[in-house]
């Protein structure tokens, strides 16, 4: 996947107790003033992010997350009893592998359905949400 990477771009897999996710991640040029985390939609991967990755400014810290069975993250199953909720409990997880507490949130599509889940499981962490 790094041969689709644009530049300033960066991939990493991060193992968390739930799941391995791929992550791509844009830093910030200097000590970061704020985290943005974007979630794509359906059909979809991290890689979609990547031109807005690189539009924010260089004081930004900028991470898209490959949800499960997307992109280069793992496939596992997904309860489809609880919803949107495996995905969520998942950037949840990848969130607390980073060292992460809080985060601006993009979704979109479905990531837009996951980003809503996590405002009702862990509003505490979340600093805005663009849908």
């Amino acid at each position: 996947m790094t041969d689709h990477l644009l530049p300033g771009i960066q991939a990493h897999d991060v193992s968390t107790p739930r799941l391995r996710a791929r992550v791509l991640e844009r830093p910030a040029a200097s000590e970061a003033a704020s985290t943005v985390l974007f979630v794509h939609g359906n059909v979809s991967s991290s890689l979609f992010y990547q031109p807005t990755m690189r539009a924010l400014a260089p004081d930004v810290r900028a991470l898209a997350v490959d949800l499960r069975g997307f992109g280069e993250s793992e496939t596992l199953p997904v309860d489809a009893t609880r919803g949107l909720s495996d995905f969520a409990d998942d950037v949840t997880s990848v969130l607390d592998a980073l060292g992460v507490d809080a985060v601006h949130l993009v979704g979109w599509s479905m990531g837009g359905g996951v980003v809503m889940q996590l405002m009702l499981a862990a509003p505490e962490r979340i600093l805005s949400v663009t849908l």
